[in-house]
């Protein structure tokens, strides 16, 4: 039989078992979009009666369609991290989850205003060029760890394609392929010209190698070189107001609880650890128990293989075990600040080594759980009843009394913290309250108002300090600009950088090759020196250069040009790969436009107790 004749058979009995077709789509690009959104959206009265959680442009969003995506994203996660999550992560996925219910909706409007549809020749072309992704990469279609085209066209036009299975592969595509052709239509004329193409790629690859001279004014002006008056520092104040804005404040209190293991859960690991090694010695297999057993579950997957390092490349302790054991050996447990580890060598070379671990994290077990769960809620309840303070008495807690700026998610301890942040300047927030008890990947953390200040600006008095250092650094600037004048005027007259700078006390500096892409130390990056360095010829002098408060001048010493053969060998690739992320950018403008431009009302905080 064909291909052609199978392909035929094949449809034919998809529509005898299933009266559908199964559609499905070859255009890459949507999975830049990432529609993997929830599908049900339902009819709507008021928030209250009905559930719904918002309304796009009239469209309502219910409570079950966000409850369903919000679930879906959340053991999706999970899976991924291996543990449970804290609020944090919570808080995240559940605005995830919005904005993917929104944009589905806006995208629905789309394609309905636009009138885009799907044909029954589109569904049988696709279907015959390009199997579902999830389907291709199912084992029951491989051969030798390959997508099997024929075995793909056997099984759906045999009896044995499951019609649930065809109905929802039907589904998924009926939906995906509508919004593929809308993502086309928006990115279309994304062209990138060979001209840009060669500018992008002589960026990446020409390198130039230079010396130069830096002039820092701070080492080369002294503070009694230059004056600042009064009358100065008043008019910088005045003219740079908004650089002394500052935005509104909270003070708060701040107690975190550790999820710091015991000593019997360290314990604990060890006899794990020890009790698996012998397993190992009596011929269990390493690579079976990583993959059930490791806490690391990135290289578990892979048997507990790490793959070929060298000396620096792991923590000092398990480097010393790995480099010290022979090939196939196992070592004893080996501690490091993230568990135990059971190492074997696989292969040695010289100064590096090929390795794999089984590693049993130091976690809490279930009896120190429990205590640290009862000291957070006697935390909880104290400070409720009584004041924060009383609960750190009582209990012997650290404490912190912090600052928290309203633009900044940044909490002094911790780290980024959106959620603290939230609630400490939420209009339902009043001095003396207690925030709810946070959970976090190092324990839990609560937080109480003391204090709250609006917006605000230094007084003058207060910003005069660094007025003066702001002033006095400008001031440095120009007078170290009168002596690169007198630098530049020697070069001119033909002297060399090196007399030069030996004559003015400094030293001339030289860099290795470097594109303009590059970070160069003593230099920077993309900055107007590392532009000026390009233009040079060989052996050309420029200067001075003014560039993050200092002046350089540069000697081009060397040139390396980028090939035009590598380039015509790579330049469709490189055409490709820049269309992809410019449809992507175009897409993700559309849709930012979309949702600017729409009506979108939320409702969550009227249905939801809000967790910051």
């Amino acid at each position: 039989m064909t291909e052609k004749e199978k392909s035929g058979h094949m449809l034919r009995a998809m529509r005898k078992n299933t009266k559908i077709i199964m559609l499905v789509v070859a255009v890459a690009f949507v999975g830049l979009m990432v529609f993997e959104w929830g599908m049900d959206v339902s009819g709507r009265s008021s928030p209250a009666a009905t559930g719904e959680v918002g309304v796009v442009n009239g469209t309502p969003i219910s409570y079950q369609a966000y409850n369903r995506t919000l679930r879906a994203l959340t053991d999706q996660a999970r899976q991924e991290k291996g543990a449970a999550l804290n609020d944090q992560e919570i808080d995240q996925l559940e605005e995830q989850a919005w904005n993917q219910l929104v944009t589905r909706i806006l995208v629905d409007q789309e394609l309905k205003r636009l009138g885009i549809k799907v044909t029954d020749e589109e569904i049988r072309m696709a279907f015959q060029t390009s199997p579902p992704p999830w389907l291709m990469s199912n084992e029951m279609f491989q051969t030798g760890g390959e997508f099997d085209y024929e075995k793909y066209l056997d099984f759906f036009s045999g009896p044995a394609a499951d019609p649930m299975l065809l109905l929802q592969i039907e589904e998924y595509y009926r939906d995906v392929l509508p919004r593929t052709r809308l993502m086309e239509l928006v990115s279309t004329g994304v062209y990138v010209a060979n001209s840009e193409l060669w500018a992008i790629y002589r960026d990446r690859s020409e390198q130039v190698q230079v010396s130069y001279l830096a002039i820092d004014p701070e080492l080369m002006v002294a503070d009694e070189e230059v004056s600042v008056t009064e009358e100065e520092l008043r008019r910088y104040y005045e003219e740079n107001r908004e650089e002394f804005r500052q935005p509104p404040t909270a003070e708060v209190t701040m107690v975190q609880v550790s999820r710091q293991p015991s000593r019997a859960d360290t314990a604990a690991a060890l006899e794990r650890a020890q009790r698996m090694r012998s397993e190992l010695l009596e011929g269990a297999d390493f690579e079976a128990m990583a993959e059930e057993y490791s806490d690391d579950r990135a290289s578990a997957e892979a048997g507990g293989d790490l793959g070929w390092f060298e000396r620096g490349d792991m923590a000092p302790e398990f480097e010393e075990a790995a480099f010290r054991l022979e090939p196939g050996a196992i070592s004893e447990p080996v501690q490091t600040n993230v568990g135990y580890h059971l190492i074997k060598v696989e292969e040695r070379e010289d100064e590096r080594v090929r390795a794999s671990h089984i590693l049993f994290s130091i976690a809490l077990g279930g009896q120190s759980e429990d205590e640290l769960l009862g000291r957070v809620d006697r935390m909880e309840a104290i400070g409720l009843r009584q004041g924060l303070q009383a609960a750190i008495d009582s209990l012997d807690l650290p404490s912190n009394r912090v600052t928290l700026s309203q633009e900044s998610e940044f909490v002094p301890g911790m780290g980024p913290f959106g959620p603290a942040i939230e609630w400490a300047f939420h209009d339902s927030t009043y001095v003396g309250d207690l925030s709810p008890v946070y959970e976090t990947g190092q324990g839990f953390v609560v937080f109480e108002l003391e204090s709250r200040s609006p917006e605000s600006y230094l007084s003058f008095a207060d910003a005069e300090p660094s007025i003066r250092r702001r002033v006095l650094q400008q001031k440095k600037l120009e007078t170290a600009h009168w002596r690169a004048e007198e630098i530049e005027e020697k070069l001119a007259a033909g002297a060399v950088l090196e007399e030069v700078a030996a004559e003015e006390n400094l030293q001339v500096q030289t860099t290795p090759l470097f594109t303009r892409l590059d970070f160069v130390p003593g230099l920077g990056q993309s900055n107007r020196v590392i532009g000026t360095a390009f233009g040079l010829e060989r052996n050309e002098v420029a200067g001075p250069i003014e560039s993050d408060g200092q002046l350089f001048f540069i000697r081009l010493d060397a040139r390396v040009p980028a090939s035009k053969q590598t380039f015509d060998a790579r330049m469709e690739n490189l055409r490709a790969q820049l269309t992809r992320q410019r449809q992507q950018t175009a897409v993700e403008e559309w849709l930012s436009d979309l949702r600017e431009r729409a009506e979108i009302e939320d409702y969550r905080q009227e249905l939801f107790t809000p967790r910051s």
